[in-house]
């Protein structure tokens, strides 16, 4: 055990709080209002965009479900893999060859690499001590198992152990059931931007643009971009985690907790994303504890969500392919309140939320389509040298 730990991650077996809720008729039907307007979006998207492209995605999503009923009598007798990998082939084609995927990839890849960084450091801050430790007693090194580093390449936490709970098997309907629902829900996003986001912000910058005017725009967006917030969270935290899990038989499905009921910034933020958390709890927060001996609590506090604010920010900037750090100073500001003692409630907590995310996703827009309509020129080093000649020759 490393001497930084003050306390461990203990991971039990658990089931995801969302799929308990949704036994529950009363959240089901909340669940059921989000399909149904998903299904509307569909069908806008047919009869308003016009597009070929709409009607091919459909009747190659009902080609495809044939094409899997069809291999299911073939595979199983006659081990045709081939063709479910081409048709795979195939539909990603049909996607890269439509879409301009250079963000979307970017995206993909930023998200890894923290991801990636973040498991390294608990790889080596779990087994280093032991192995030293061991080698000292006896004067033999006691490894970890590769086994074991692969299986945590790819289970979905960031903190490593030797061993965690498991499930007894895989139920792979349960896995194309989360990933069906994961890709439905990119669909769902990529709707919302063009129903709500693109005709709102793509010609604003070609206009005046006055504080009343962006504090309607602002106002306006608060529904639409706390709605696709809340995408991105059942995406990612319920959907594509519960997936991995199930095919790793990965019991322990405490990816988030109950970040609605939360009264405070701090609690929505553990409870949003609790992967995280527990890996900046264990190897920053109470490091931090370590260094000052728990006589600067507030110091680790804010430390620890510079930390956090910091990934975030690394990961919008590789995104979009600006530096705009509006997420790192909007946490930073609640935060601070907070630690100075300033009373919230569940009801300011939800207003600074949906105001936080449109006010984000508003300055976000506004600054790409500027970006686009007046594009920075690049300043090669003979242009700044001849810029600076002209303003040593003025007198």
């Amino acid at each position: 055990m490393s001497p930084f730990l003050l306390k461990r991650k203990v991971f039990t077996e658990s089931k995801p709080l969302l799929d308990e809720l949704l036994e529950v008729q009363h959240f089901r039907a909340i669940y059921n209002i989000f399909v149904a307007v998903f299904c509307i979006f569909i069908l806008r998207a047919v009869l308003f965009f016009g597009h070929p492209f709409w009607l091919l995605v459909l009747s190659y999503f009902f080609f495809l479900c044939w094409h899997c009923l069809h291999l299911r009598l073939e595979y199983f007798t006659f081990k045709k893999l081939p063709s479910i990998l081409n048709s795979l082939y195939f539909l990603h084609f049909l996607e890269v060859s439509s879409l301009k995927v250079q963000n979307a990839g970017l995206t993909c890849l930023t998200f890894s690499l923290p991801s990636l960084l973040m498991k390294s450091y608990s790889f080596l801050r779990e087994t280093v001590p032991p192995v030293l430790q061991s080698r000292s007693n006896d004067g033999k090194m006691h490894l970890p198992q590769f086994s074991t580093y692969l299986y945590f390449l790819f289970c979905p936490t960031l903190i490593y152990r030797e061993n965690y709970p498991r499930t007894p098997r895989v139920r792979w309907r349960y896995v194309i059931k989360n990933f069906a629902k994961f890709l439905m829900s990119l669909f769902y996003g990529s709707m919302l931007f063009k129903c709500c986001s693109i005709p709102i912000f793509s010609n604003m910058n070609k206009q005046s643009l006055t504080f009343r005017s962006f504090v309607l725009i602002v106002f306006s967006a608060t529904l639409f971009a706390f709605y696709w917030a809340i995408l991105i969270w059942y995406t990612f935290f319920h959907c594509w985690l519960n997936a991995f899990a199930e095919m790793m038989c990965f019991a322990d499905r405490t990816f988030y907790k109950d970040w609605w009921n939360a009264t405070s910034t701090s609690a929505f933020l553990r409870s949003w994303n609790v992967v995280v958390h527990d890996w900046l709890y264990c190897y920053i927060y109470q490091d931090l504890l370590w260094v000052f001996k728990s006589k600067a609590q507030s110091v680790a506090v804010l430390f620890t969500f510079i930390v956090s604010g910091a990934f975030h920010e690394y990961i919008f900037m590789m995104s979009f392919g600006f530096f705009y750090p509006l997420l790192f100073i909007f946490w930073f500001i609640a935060i601070s309140t907070e630690i100075l003692g300033m009373p919230s409630t569940n009801i300011i907590l939800w207003i600074r939320i949906l105001f936080g995310v449109a006010l984000l996703f508003s300055m976000q827009s506004l600054e790409w389509y500027a970006r686009i309509h007046c594009p920075v020129q690049k300043v090669s080093l003979h242009k700044l040298w001849s810029l600076y000649t002209r303003l040593e020759a003025l007198p």
